[in-house]
């Protein structure tokens, strides 16, 4: 039988990645709630297994699991809720600042551009009807993108629900798949795969505290009122790398720029915010959570943009969780385990040069002994 040219290996992995990617981007309507739901449902299931423990049944802990997951969304939304009432009571006071600021930009365009305040009136009259124009089509696609999302939360909740009701039933689907010698290491997979997810939330968690502190200890610095609401609203926002933080910068930075009279406060607040970012994507997040899942942060850091062109925000979410069990499946699997090992975090220097010792002696006693043959072979 001949053998397969290596071009054609090569074509043929690369047409297979590109279909899958093609794949997931025309499914993320569905793919991304069903792969959000299986990754919390691996962190509710011990919480389910010990409520069937003490005889509860599998469809009511299930439910439960799911409970828990709108108590905390509940808090987190009545926590914001009632910061956003604190800041609320400040409107009146701040309208009128407002309008100083805004008398005040018309003075700096008159001095310095010549333009007069009716004329500038007049340019924004017509950007607003420019914008209610347009508004047909904005509130069009404001409400396709609601319902698509309430589609996809509806999805993700029964996914979740029968991730955790037919748990038993998918593992021994993933049993049957292979031979009854590798059980074991199918067993072990999906043991690291669990406890690898796991770590994954915890380091997310940790990673929004990190934030949180770091936001909120510079905005006091600043002086900056409801520095806390702020600097969490921020933190809670970085589920999704690079673009979260800085979504959440934008009111603390209008914030100041209303409320104090200098703007070296909301560009100290942009500074703030914009070293907390570089911190959060270059180090935080790449050594905190790639280091909880056992994974370099270089690679880490190609997730997040790869799963960011495929899936968006979602994708940049999910993309650490998804590495992680990839590189699971291929510390598992023998011809697989070289990818698996660049995936993870490099050993220590001293390792690393005892083994290309190893390799370079290997290669130099191959050498003499072919050259040996040689030599006989001559003779």
């Amino acid at each position: 039988m001949n053998r397969i040219p290596g071009y054609f290996k090569y074509f043929a992995i690369l047409a297979s990645i590109i279909l899958t990617c093609y794949i997931m981007i025309l499914g993320k309507s569905i793919l991304s709630p069903i792969l959000t739901a299986f990754i919390l449902a691996l962190l509710l299931r011990p919480m389910s297994t010990k409520l069937e423990k003490v005889n509860v049944p599998r469809g009511f802990s299930s439910v439960l699991s799911i409970i828990l997951v709108f108590v905390v969304l509940f808090g987190l939304s009545y926590f914001f809720s009632s910061q956003v009432g604190n800041i609320t009571r400040d409107l009146d006071t701040l309208g009128g600042r407002f309008n100083e600021i805004i008398d005040r930009g018309h003075n700096w365009m008159e001095s310095q551009f010549g333009i007069e305040q009716q004329e500038q009136t007049q340019y924004l009259k017509n950007s607003l009807n420019t914008f209610l124009r347009n508004s047909t089509s904005f509130f069009t696609n404001t409400v396709t993108a609601t319902a698509g999302f309430f589609t996809a939360f509806f999805l993700f909740l029964i996914a979740l629900f029968f991730f955790l009701y037919y748990r038993r039933f998918f593992v021994s689907f993933l049993y049957r798949l292979f031979h009854h010698e590798n059980h074991d290491t199918v067993e072990d997979t999906i043991v690291k795969i669990e406890k690898v997810v796991r770590s994954y939330i915890l380091g997310l968690f940790t990673v929004i505290i990190i934030v949180a502190v770091l936001n909120t200890v510079g905005l006091m610095l600043l002086g900056i009122q409801h520095a806390i609401f702020f600097g969490c609203l921020a933190a809670v926002l970085t589920i999704i790398p690079y673009i979260g933080i800085f979504i959440g910068s934008l009111l603390p930075i209008i914030f100041a720029l209303v409320t104090k009279d200098s703007l070296w406060y909301p560009a100290g607040v942009a500074l703030v915010f914009w070293f907390v970012q570089f911190l959060e994507g270059n180090f935080i997040t790449p050594n905190v959570v790639g280091g909880r899942v056992s994974i370099n942060p270089f690679a880490a850091i190609i997730a997040l943009f790869i799963g960011g062109m495929i899936w968006g925000p979602i994708g940049m979410i999910l993309s650490i969780p998804v590495l992680a069990i990839v590189k699971v499946i291929c510390d598992a699997v023998v011809p697989l385990q070289p990818y698996g090992f660049l995936l993870g975090n490099p050993p220590d220097e001293d390792t690393l040069e005892n083994e290309r010792s190893r390799i370079s002696e290997f290669i130099r006693k191959r050498k003499y002994r072919k050259k040996e043959k040689a030599k006989k072979e001559t003779v």
